[in-house]
C-alpha cells in the first residue's frame, strides 16, 4: 500500500515503495584540462523478486548545512531490473560549485516534475 508510505515516514518509520536501493555510492573529483569534475557513481540494486522499473536518477550537490547548491538528473543504463539484479550508475557534474560538500542520489518523482525538475 504505497499511499501509507508518508505515514510511516512521519512516524519515523522508513518504507522502501519502489524496492530498489543504493549501494556502495561514492564520489570523486577529478581535474580535466583545469576543470574540475566531480564524479558520482554506485549501483541501483532491485531487493524485491520480481522485476522493477527504474526510475530517472536525481543528483543534488550540497553545502554544509545540506542545502541544495545543484541539481541534475540522468537516465539509469537499463529499463529494469531483475529481481536482485545490481545496476552499475555513473554520473558527471564539470565545474561543481567549491562550497559543495554533499551528495544525494535519488530517484526522480512526481513531486520534482510539480518544482519544475527535467
Amino acid at each position: 500500500m504505497p499511499q501509507t508510505a508518508s505515514f510511516f515516514r512521519a512516524i519515523g518509520i522508513e518504507v522502501n515503495t519502489r524496492g530498489l536501493t543504493f549501494a556502495d555510492v561514492h564520489t570523486a573529483k577529478e581535474t580535466h584540462e583545469g576543470v574540475t569534475v566531480l564524479i558520482v557513481e554506485g549501483d541501483i540494486v532491485n531487493d524485491t523478486r520480481s522485476p522493477v522499473v527504474v526510475p530517472r536518477l536525481r543528483f543534488s550537490l550540497r553545502n554544509a548545512a545540506l542545502a541544495e547548491l545543484f541539481s541534475w538528473t540522468a537516465p539509469p543504463d537499463k529499463g529494469t531490473l531483475a529481481p536482485g539484479e545490481a545496476l552499475p550508475f555513473h554520473s558527471r557534474l564539470a565545474s561543481p560549485p567549491a562550497d559543495g560538500n554533499d551528495i544525494l542520489v535519488r530517484f526522480l518523482n512526481r513531486l520534482d516534475f510539480m518544482n519544475g525538475a527535467r
